[in-house]
C-alpha cells in the first residue's frame, strides 16, 4: 500500500468557531508532511443531525480524499497523535482510535466494505460499539485506545445523547446475551443518500488490513483518571464469534460452540 500522503481532518465542533480554530492551530505543521484538506462542521452543517451517525457519514461523503480523521469537539489532539495514527492505518489496522470514536481514523473503503455508521442509534449513543463489533464481524484489525487527551468540563449544546432509544435499538441488532456467540439480528440499512459520493473500491488498500486477532485493544479503557469512558467495544465483544441471526437453529449454534469452548478447556 501507497504511503498516506493526503487526507482529510473533519472537526466535529459545530458550536464555538474558536474551539474549531484552536484544534487546527495545534494541527497546523502537519502542513509539512501531508496534504490537509479540513472539512469541518461548523462550516458544513453547524445545527443538529439526528445521529452522531449521519454527523460521520456526511462527513465522509463530503470529503474528497481516502483517508479520514475525525476529532471531537472536546479532544485536544497534537502533531505527533495525527502522525502516529496514519502510520498505523498504514500497518494495515482498519480503524485507529486515540479516544474511541472521539478522535479516529479510516478510510473510505471501509466503508466501502461493512457499510455507513447506522443512523438509526438515534442522537448518540451505541453506534461506537456498533461499529467496532461490525469490523470483528468482518474480521478487520483495529487500534482501540484512550490514549489522547479529553476535555470533560464542558459540553456543546449540540452534543445530545440518544440514552434509552440507542439503548433500545442496541438489544433490538444485536443479541449479545450468551457467552460465547453474539447474534446480530438486523441488516445493515443501505443509505442509497451516501452510496453516491463513496467512489469506487480500494482492493489494493482491502489487501492490506490485518486480521482481528492482530487488533491492539482496549488501551486506557476504565482507568482511574478517565471515569466516563465507559466499556470498549471489543470489552462488551470478549472473544465471541458473532453470526448473522438465522431463521432457524440458533439454540444449535450456540449449544455447539458452548461444547466447543468447554472441550478447549478440558483440553488445557
Amino acid at each position: 500500500m501507497d504511503k498516506i500522503s493526503e487526507l482529510t481532518i473533519s472537526l466535529h465542533c459545530g458550536s464555538d468557531r474558536e474551539v474549531v480554530n484552536k484544534q487546527m492551530d495545534l494541527l497546523a505543521n502537519l502542513n509539512e508532511d501531508y496534504k490537509i484538506h479540513w472539512n469541518n462542521r461548523i462550516d458544513r452543517h453547524p445545527g443538529m443531525y439526528s445521529s452522531y451517525s449521519e454527523l460521520v457519514n456526511h462527513a465522509i461523503a463530503t470529503s474528497k480524499t481516502e483517508w479520514l480523521i475525525f476529532i471531537n469537539d472536546r479532544v485536544k489532539p497534537t502533531p505527533s497523535e495525527i502522525k502516529k495514527m496514519i502510520s498505523l492505518l498504514e500497518d494495515g489496522y482498519a480503524l485507529v482510535m486515540f479516544y474511541n470514536v472521539a478522535f479516529m481514523g479510516f478510510s473510505k473503503e471501509l466503508v466501502r466494505e461493512i457499510g455507513w455508521w447506522d443512523e438509526r442509534f438515534l442522537l448518540g449513543g451505541w453506534e461506537d460499539r456498533d461499529w467496532v463489533f461490525r469490523i470483528r464481524k468482518n474480521n478487520l484489525a483495529i487500534y482501540e485506545s484512550l490514549e489522547s487527551t479529553h476535555d470533560y468540563s464542558w459540553k456543546s449544546e449540540l452534543n445530545k445523547l440518544g440514552g434509552i432509544s440507542s439503548g433500545e435499538f442496541w438489544q433490538i441488532k444485536w443479541d449479545t446475551s450468551k457467552n460465547y456467540i453474539v447474534f446480530k439480528n438486523l441488516p445493515e440499512k443501505i443509505y442509497h443518500k451516501w452510496n453516491m459520493y463513496l467512489g469506487e473500491r480500494n482492493l489494493d488498500l482491502k489487501k492490506s488490513w490485518k486480521t482481528w486477532d492482530q487488533s491492539i485493544l482496549n488501551l486506557y479503557y476504565g482507568e482511574k483518571d478517565l471515569p466516563h469512558s465507559g466499556p470498549s467495544g471489543s470489552e462488551i465483544l470478549r472473544n465471541r464469534k458473532i453470526f448473522n441471526k438465522p431463521k432457524f437453529g440458533k439454540k444449535i449454534i450456540y449449544f455447539s460452540y458452548r461444547f466447543l469452548n468447554k472441550f478447549k478447556k478440558i483440553k488445557k
